[in-house]
């Protein structure tokens, strides 16, 4: 989006710009690293033919680099059957960390840009210790203010996009969210919670906020590709829904960039 033409200034919008970024780059290089290790699996016939060319089938460093390459060939095979669980598991964690960690980012921001946010009836009856707050520079002050502000709202215990969302409407910045935006974004909240606190074995608490999972307690859960793919898209359907709010703050026509994202919506229902 251009700053120039949108009106956005550039402290709004950077910390969205790097997001998609690093989105970008960590699908990239989830996309790779499973082309990468699938094609592992054809080394053990390529390196037999190889020796057989050159006769060297029965040395023993050959014996040694097919024996490795069928180690290695047999590993890919399992991960490829299972889906990869590791690598889909920790693409989900980090897109809900950068979600997190970039509207926590853009919130600092816009504490310290928009001034008259200070204002707001939260902030004014807040206690502080004055000690604390005064030897914090810079950038480091408003997380401070905003670290305050979650816990007043107790928005750490929220869920989805309500985490978010609980702080946002103080700035006059919440909104509608699309129904399966939120679904898959509060999924991807518990996804990561069960992997990151429990090691991916589901609880009670898992299986009963996500029935249509239909999971079970004590069952190994196992983030699959298709669910991944599900996250990335709900994920930044919900911060180009952001960017829009930050756009009309601004004065800027965001009309044309909400029905791309409807329309874009509609097509994975």
């Amino acid at each position: 989006m251009d700053e120039k033409k949108s009106g956005i200034p550039g402290w709004a919008s950077k910390p969205f710009k790097d997001f998609i970024d690093d989105v970008e780059h960590m699908g990239q290089l989830l996309e790779m690293s499973i082309r990468g290790v699938s094609m592992i699996q054809a080394i053990p016939q390529a390196t037999t033919v190889l020796a057989d060319m050159k006769n060297a089938a029965s040395e023993e460093q050959t014996r040694m680099k097919l024996a490795e390459a069928e180690k290695h060939a047999a590993f890919a095979k399992r991960e490829v059957e299972n889906g990869f669980p590791i690598l889909h598991a920790n693409a989900a964690t980090s897109l809900w960390s950068h979600l997190e960690a970039t509207i926590r980012l853009f919130l600092a921001r816009w504490l310290e840009n928009e001034k008259s946010s200070l204002d707001i009836e939260p902030i004014q009856k807040m206690r502080v210790k004055l000690g604390e707050y005064e030897r914090l520079q810079g950038e480091d002050r408003y997380f401070f203010i905003l670290d305050r502000l979650e816990q007043e709202l107790t928005a750490p215990l929220k869920w989805g996009v309500n985490r978010f969302e609980s702080i946002l409407a103080l700035f006059g910045l919440s909104g509608e969210i699309h129904e399966k935006t939120q679904r898959d974004i509060f999924e991807l909240n518990q996804v990561r919670n069960c992997l990151m606190h429990r090691a991916g074995r589901v609880d009670r608490r898992f299986a009963d906020a996500c029935p249509w999972l239909k999971l079970e307690p004590g069952q190994k859960f196992q983030v699959s590709p298709a669910s991944v793919s599900r996250y990335f898209g709900s994920v930044m359907r919900y911060a180009t829904e952001i960017i829009c709010r930050i756009g009309d703050r601004f004065g800027t026509d965001m009309s044309q960039h909400r029905k791309a994202m409807a329309e874009s919506a509609l097509k994975v229902e």
